[in-house]
């Protein structure tokens, strides 16, 4: 009795704070300003100090042959393991809510007119299967165990809360990852047939994607 009591409090409470699943409405509840500045605070800070650290290592590496080549598997496998920033060409792959909803006949595809947490993931596994080398969501670098999911109207991406526009920055070759987005049937025409204004693909020559700053 204790424990389903527990339970009953526990969901309404959720419920309150608006932090459950269901329909996204309205502005961004659960990313408060404050928070969300202290978090790009203290990840700029971290990537300072990862960076700093690298050098380091390659100091330390200007010795014998041994040590450069333990220095160089290294930095191979921080670059493999997203702990290293990445520049290269791509592509900027844009996701941002409807701004004109469903017409008025169809308001029950309102939800359908939001960017989700099973659209971001669609989007990634495209890109995976085109050959992309590194991924980063609104500055947020993807890992093989990133979760992407929902929480009220954010989508949280390494347990940082993100709202729309999703800016997805894709380190590979541009033509290759366009044409997995683009192809007829594909993602971006799955998305035009609600709104074109929700999805956006730019290939760029120049781009980075920072490195993992989590634990």
């Amino acid at each position: 009795g204790f424990l389903l009591a527990g339970s009953v409090q526990t969901v309404n409470g959720i419920r309150r704070s608006g932090t459950g699943g269901g329909t996204r409405v309205g502005g961004i509840s659960g990313a408060n300003g404050t928070v969300t500045d202290t978090i790009k605070k203290q990840q700029k800070q971290i990537e300072d100090l990862l960076k700093e650290k690298t050098k380091y290592e390659n100091s330390l590496a200007q010795g014998d042959g041994n040590s450069k080549a333990l220095n160089d598997e290294l930095q191979k496998m921080k670059l493999i393991a997203g702990m290293s920033e990445v520049k290269g060409p791509g592509i900027i792959l844009t996701l941002q809510d409807s701004k004109t909803g469903p017409p008025s006949n169809r308001q029950f595809e309102v939800d359908d007119y939001n960017i989700h947490d099973v659209t971001i993931q669609r989007a990634i596994n495209e890109l995976n299967a085109s050959g992309a080398e590194a991924i980063s969501i609104n500055g947020q670098r993807l890992l093989n165990r990133t979760a992407i999911r929902c929480v009220g109207p954010t989508a949280q991406v390494n347990g940082v809360p993100l709202s729309s526009p999703y800016k997805i920055s894709v380190i590979g070759d541009p033509a290759t990852l366009e044409g997995g987005l683009t192809f007829p049937g594909g993602f971006v025409q799955w998305l035009n047939s609600y709104d074109p204004a929700m999805v956006k693909v730019e290939k760029k020559q120049n781009l980075v994607v920072p490195a993992y700053t989590g634990s």
